[in-house]
């Protein structure tokens, strides 16, 4: 468990200047269809562009609905003077619809932000103080918007650093994982994004602030912007609406030079190595791959950390200064190479050491394949057999992660598999005689039947070590519905054996020798997806006549693999503003009738003006209940309070879906309060049919 109280910063005010910057804030920018944008500009405090210093410099560009001007403002502050230490100017873009930026946020990565984004790049490259080259970085949302952008190909736009970001918005982000709806990442996220885009845009200037017409033009923004949660779970099938904000499947858009970061225990790192085998027009691309969960490579757990700043530098240094230093001759694929580390949900460090390759992928792959028997791993099918288990729809929560992406707590990575025992098949290899590597995407090959039309396989592949613990080495979710297709999903024929598919999450893991191979499968994983309706029975054939298996690729061999670069530990950035977070708590209860899941955190952040804070508390309670598959309950309420200008904003956002086997009902609140006094308050309302999942 963490701390009580945890503290870091200081609380005095900041002087951008002490910062070596010159900070304009709240620049105005007018996008194509009138809309004003909101932007902060973090300049070189020595005036780079004037007559003192005439040399222009290269800008970096973050776009992200994050709200610039106090929820992210102590650590743009932090990160521009380290860029301007290393002549860069940064540039902060709230959102069209958040933060000071105009307009509505009608969805997330739309056409239009998109566009927003070309063109900021393009007017950052025309200001006198720029040298014309731009780069685009961003962790997650700002990850997403630099690819986006990268694809539409800005003249300007040299190279792009996402950081745990995506190419695929259906398969790969906060949604649907394997066609199957998410859980708790939609309640972590969609929920507190209602209530973050209900926080005002910063008053136009002190004859503005807290006026009627501010007030106006903000209760006008809260009647326009919609609950991005209800068309997430109205578009079940993957579609043109989600190829909107995908670089996937028309990867040779992006021509900019590309440094993609990511982690194993990222949701979203699948991406970089399809970006790194398929991005064929970019200038440069590079992929770093740590043992991290979402968040910055350093100080995302587990370890080790590096200084991802300094890789950054350098990628920009080479494509936006043009400087011969080497970074674009880097190994196209530098990774952690996992060890078996003792499983545990918060672990300061796993075991392992970096490797590197000159290619992605491989030229010549290869693969080890394992045959499914009965609770065994083989090289050669054995006897035809049949396995037949029941739907258990709270699966997962014992020993599996709560959520597809880890994270700080209380989310974590899985525990000890054998928690996880009873839910469905195992299989497990004899003791290894030689260290097995694997590198790349995992694969589940099944031979299954299902009592019910609707169903889903869940596939976890894991070491055994010498004492039994079982580690996760990676996870795959596939609702079976969807085994040729997310655009064009089929209902299964009950009792019809079909040979399906289950890629898993791409891993780099090393089996020693004397470890065994595990193979888990199971219909479930609470709270990360919501559980398929029904009291299924789903039947796994093996043997020499259907041949279920197990494939993994085998890591480049010694030929095809060269030294990694030596990463440097990580950087003090100055510490701006401060954050206290409160207790993080959470429980797990599971008895005969439902499994849940209760989960609090909070945080207040000092602002760097030394006097405004920001207060964010966030609680979810999740049920499945056991003796009607695919039904439950999530609840998430989030607040915000911002506390500036002697003024006080409270934003409660409230949201519950209650699925049923054939829909899912959601709700919404909304309430907003200026100083103790109701200002906004809206209700939303829809029944959803669930479309075979």
């Amino acid at each position: 468990m963490p701390p009580t109280t945890i503290s870091t910063g200081t609380a005095a005010p900041v002087d951008p200047a002490a910062l070596g910057l010159e900070v304009r804030q709240d620049v105005r920018v007018r996008a194509r269809d009138g809309v004003e944008l909101s932007l902060n500009l973090f300049l070189p405090a020595a005036g780079a562009g004037s007559a003192g210093d005439p040399a222009p410099v290269p800008a970096v560009l973050n776009v992200d609905p994050y709200r610039k001007d106090d929820w992210s403002a102590g650590w743009d502050l932090s990160l521009a003077s380290y860029l301007a230490r290393h002549g860069y100017a940064y540039c902060r873009l709230d959102v069209r619809g958040t933060g000071s930026s105009g307009g509505v946020a009608l969805d997330e990565y739309t056409a239009e932000e998109t566009q927003d984004g070309h063109d900021v790049v393009e007017w950052l490259a025309a200001q006198p103080w720029c040298s014309g080259a731009v780069g685009m970085w961003g962790l997650s949302y700002g990850g997403f918007t630099a690819i986006q952008v990268s694809a539409t190909r800005p003249p300007h736009l040299r190279a792009i650093v996402p950081i745990q970001a995506t190419d695929d918005r259906y398969t790969d982000d906060v949604h649907y994982v394997g066609g199957a709806m998410t859980v708790s990442e939609l309640s972590q996220y969609a929920v507190s994004q209602v209530a973050m885009n209900a926080l005002p845009a910063l008053p136009q200037g002190a004859a503005d602030a807290w006026t009627e017409p501010w007030r106006a033009r903000w209760r006008d923004r809260l009647d326009a912007t919609p609950v991005w949660l209800l068309e997430w779970a109205r578009r079940q099938r993957d579609s043109a609406y989600w190829r909107q904000g995908s670089l996937a499947p028309d990867y040779g858009r992006v021509e900019a030079a590309v440094l993609h970061i990511t982690g194993w225990m990222d949701a979203y790192v699948d991406a970089a190595f399809r970006m790194q085998a398929r991005c064929v027009n970019a200038a440069a691309r590079r992929t770093i791959v740590g043992p991290w969960v979402h968040g910055l490579p350093d100080h995302a757990y587990p370890g080790p950390n590096i200084d991802w700043l300094r890789e950054m530098v350098r990628w920009f240094d080479r494509w936006l200064k043009g400087e011969r230093n080497g970074a674009d001759l880097e190994p196209a694929l530098t990774w952690f190479h996992r060890d078996p580390t003792p499983p545990e949900k918060f672990p300061k460090r796993l075991r392992g050491e970096w490797r590197a390759t000159p290619a992605w992928p491989p030229a010549s792959p290869s693969m080890r394949t394992f045959f499914l028997g009965t609770g065994r791993l083989t090289a050669a099918p054995g006897q035809q057999a049949a396995d037949t288990f029941a739907h258990e729809p709270t699966a997962g929560m014992r020993g599996g992660s709560l959520c597809w992406g880890a994270g700080h707590p209380p989310n974590g990575l899985a525990a000890d598999l054998r928690l996880e025992s009873g839910a469905g098949p195992t299989a497990v290899s004899a003791p290894l005689h030689a260290a097995l590597d694997v590198l790349g995407v995992p694969v589940a090959v099944l031979h299954v039947a299902s009592s019910h039309p609707v169903a889903t396989i869940v596939a976890r592949l894991g070491c055994v070590a010498p004492d039994g613990s079982i580690e996760q080495v990676s996870e795959g979710i596939l609702n079976l519905t969807h085994r040729d297709s997310h655009a064009e999903p089929a209902p299964l024929e009950p009792g019809l054996t079909y040979e399906i598919r289950v890629p898993l999450r791409v891993a780099g893991y090393r089996f020693p020798a004397g470890h065994r191979v595990y193979l888990g499968l199971a219909s479930a994983h609470w709270p990360v997806i919501w559980p398929s309706p029904g009291r299924a029975e789903l039947t796994i054939s093996v043997g020499s006549e259907t041949r279920s298996r197990l494939e993994l690729p085998i890591a480049p061999a010694a030929g095809e693999v060269t030294a990694p670069p030596v990463f440097g530990e990580p950087v003090a950035l100055p510490e701006v503003g401060s954050e206290t977070s409160e207790p993080s708590r959470w429980e797990v209860v599971e008895n005969d009738h439902e499994g849940r899941v209760a989960i609090h955190e909070a945080s207040t952040t000092q602002l760097p003006d030394g006097a405004s804070t920001l207060y964010v508390g966030e609680t979810l309670d999740m049920v499945a209940w056991k003796r009607a598959p695919g039904t439950g309950r999530f609840e998430n309420a989030c607040e915000y309070r911002l506390e500036r200008d002697g003024h006080r904003i409270v934003v409660v956002a409230d949201g519950t879906t209650i699925a049923t086997e054939s829909a899912f009902d959601m709700a919404a609140r909304l309430r907003v309060d200026i100083d103790g006094e109701a200002f906004f308050e809206r209700d939303w309302r829809e029944r959803i049919p669930r479309d075979l999942l």
